[in-house]
């Protein structure tokens, strides 16, 4: 089987496709994605002389990642077509995808699984859990829907947004004017709500303080997807299991893992070993160098395994531990990353047995 991946002229052959895969998808959210995001992400499929057999899309996110700012990808729509299921067509296409994310550089790549076991012999694991929020029903605090023609707002609005993640978390879905336009495309599609929140002032005049997402007009309010500080929360209503990654380039994943700083050396080495059965040039043996300013990584002689003590790792052990899903005590003087766990980007809503929240097109049907 031979995975292409689609020219810009090209991506309207997935329709069809897409169509039968995800029927809970209004025609109304699929133009607009066709319309939208077809015209910036990367396509891969397998496909015969009359149609697409299988499809999977990578869709651009710039993030926050750490102290660098990164374009990253996020994998939505994967989908076969019911005849031609259970043929290995999604692992092919999978597979390729990820080679060739590795072969960018990229530290990782993600997605919102319906089902996590679809990805789970690719080596993904969960990263993150999101937090269900209530905003406080107080008088200090009133909601207004978000003009998409206003640009001074969407500044203002990306601005603040931004400035409440990065106090949170170290990887985040960075706020802009054009990605709060798409969020208000999106939501609109599914006849939902995007709200800017403000706070009354004690002298006077109003603060704006974040955003509430309602995909739907039925989503309830522990459901919305919210953005604020956590001072305008009135309770919170559990978590849930979220975003998983894929590692991907070893030195760009472990370049922003750092020694915690109330650790007294100023370098620690750790020897590890890794097993993966995607990416081969992420096998062998590893020394991790960690100090203050960063960590790098070196490719170490198998030799080496029989003069020092090496940890054998996995590459969702990888994720768990430095995404703070997991504690490992050989772990316990590094840092880890805080993934955004409220998500205006990070999800995919449609193509699921339930409606949930997030960007409106489908997550799997393999």
């Amino acid at each position: 089987m031979q995975v292409k991946k689609l020219e810009q002229t090209e991506k309207e052959r997935t329709r069809k496709l897409y169509e039968e895969a995800f029927p809970e998808d209004s025609a109304r959210m699929r133009d607009f994605y066709y319309a939208s995001r077809m015209r910036e992400n990367t396509v891969y499929v397998i496909e015969n002389e009359q149609e697409v057999e299988g499809m999977l899309c990578l869709n651009p996110c710039r993030v926050q990642f750490g102290r660098e700012e990164l374009t990253l990808s996020y994998i939505v729509a994967v989908a076969t077509g019911q005849k031609y299921r259970r043929r290995g067509i999604m692992r092919c296409i999978l597979t390729e995808a990820l080679r060739e994310e590795y072969a960018t550089g990229k530290p990782f790549v993600f997605l919102e699984p319906a089902n996590p076991a679809y990805y789970t012999p690719f080596q993904f694991a969960y990263a993150s859990r999101r937090e269900k929020r209530i905003l406080k029903n107080d008088a200090c605090y009133h909601c207004r829907a978000v003009d998409v023609g206003d640009e001074s707002l969407l500044n203002e609005l990306s601005a603040c947004c931004n400035a409440v993640l990065a106090k949170k978390y170290d990887i985040f879905c960075l706020r802009s004017p054009d990605y709060l336009r798409r969020v208000c495309g999106e939501v609109s599609a599914g006849e939902g709500r995007v709200l800017s929140v403000w706070e009354r002032q004690a002298g006077g005049g109003e603060k704006l303080i974040g955003m509430e997402v309602f995909d739907y007009p039925d989503t309830r309010e522990q459901d919305a997807r919210v953005i604020l500080p956590d001072a305008a929360t009135l309770k919170r209503c559990g978590t849930e299991p979220f975003i998983m990654a894929r590692i991907l380039s070893l030195p760009a994943f472990f370049a922003g893992i750092s020694l915690r700083e109330e650790v007294a050396a100023e370098e620690r080495q750790f020897f590890f070993s890794l097993k993966d059965p995607l990416i081969a040039e992420n096998n062998g043996v590893f020394l991790l160098r960690a100090t203050k300013r960063g960590s790098s990584v070196e490719r170490l002689s198998a030799e080496t395994e029989r003069r020092q003590h090496v940890t054998a790792l996995t590459p969702e052990e990888l994720v768990a531990v430095f995404f703070g899903m997991q504690r490992a005590p050989w772990a316990e003087e590094l840092t880890s990353y805080r993934m955004e766990r409220n998500g205006t980007e990070w999800n995919v809503r449609s193509g699921l047995p339930k409606r949930r929240r997030g960007e409106a097109y489908g997550t799997e049907r393999v």
